[in-house]
């Protein structure tokens, strides 16, 4: 597995980032600075991305139960004590996931933009049942596979940012350029048709999770660690209204509604989230949440 260690004073506290579909560690390099004062700052290439080899293959289900067997190896064999997790869209579902699974890995969570279903008080979200149904459909996944191999990485990189965020103005052009390098150099690579699966199946495997909503309102109920949860207002991907309905189902977690903001708060807005993230790490875990988020 490939990290990066954006550096942080000898014996603080760490923060372990999770970045979300399609990108990798790099996705951190903006907001990462603004944090390593008081904490040291990592952050992962999940399978399928960056540096990072595919996964072994097996579907949906294995492809999440892969990436948190990362995620756990790497917080065993590398930091060696609990950290707070730092999840960003499918990132951030990973995070959720593994705090509930591996509790004595994590002290807290940091949620940007995490993916909700529509309908936070249904049992079945339909529109996702439907989205996975057509994602399973034969024929579509190599459709999808034929159509991204014949377009420039550039072109891939600038219209997953146009789909993330009505302001991509607002993103550094060095982290574009940084993403837009590291695609042409991951198309490169031999395994980039397993790469490609990996991320297929992890997609499909989170649709899975958040199509069945009365089972993911229950797993996030039975997370023990106290999460801070920021979910910008424009955020195209994952609505803010439904995101701050199920937030509320854990009254102990404080959410943070970021105006004019879209799906990809560390990269719009980095300075702002660090401040927002700062305050909340330096609070004791043991108070009462604030309700006013």
């Amino acid at each position: 597995m490939q990290y990066r260690d954006f550096g942080g004073p000898p014996g603080a506290p760490v923060l372990l980032c999770l970045h979300g579909l399609g990108g990798s560690a790099l996705n951190w390099a903006v907001l990462a600075p603004r944090l390593v004062a008081t904490h040291r700052v990592l952050a992962l290439d999940l399978l399928g991305h960056g540096g990072t080899g595919p996964g072994p293959g097996g579907g949906a289900d294995r492809a999440v139960a892969a990436q948190l067997d990362v995620v756990g190896r790497f917080v065993d064999e590398v930091v060696r004590a609990p950290v707070t997790l730092v999840g960003h869209s499918i990132g951030a579902i990973l995070a959720i996931l593994h705090a509930g699974a591996t509790p004595r890995q994590v002290d807290r969570l940091a949620l940007l933009s995490p993916p909700v279903p529509r309908r936070t008080r249904w049992a079945l979200d339909l529109r996702l049942a439907s989205k996975l149904a057509l994602l399973r459909a034969p024929g579509t996944a190599a459709g999808v596979r034929h159509l991204t191999a014949r377009r420039a990485p550039t072109e891939l990189v600038r219209e997953q940012l146009t789909r993330a965020t009505p302001h991509v103005q607002r993103i550094p052009a060095h982290a574009v350029d940084a993403s837009v390098a590291e695609a042409v150099s991951r198309a490169a690579r031999p395994d980039a048709g397993r790469a490609a699966a990996t991320q297929w199946d992890q997609t499909l495997g989170v649709v899975s999770l958040l199509m069945h909503v009365g089972r993911w309102r229950a797993t996030i109920a039975t997370v023990p660690p106290r999460a801070l949860w920021l979910h910008g207002t424009d955020d195209p991907l994952a609505g803010a209204a439904p995101a701050r309905a199920l937030a509320a189902s854990r009254p102990d977690w404080d959410f943070v509604a970021l105006p004019g903001v879209g799906h990809l708060p560390h990269l719009e807005e980095p300075g702002p989230v660090a401040v927002r993230m700062l305050a909340w790490l330096t609070t004791d875990c043991s108070s009462p949440a604030d309700p006013r988020g």
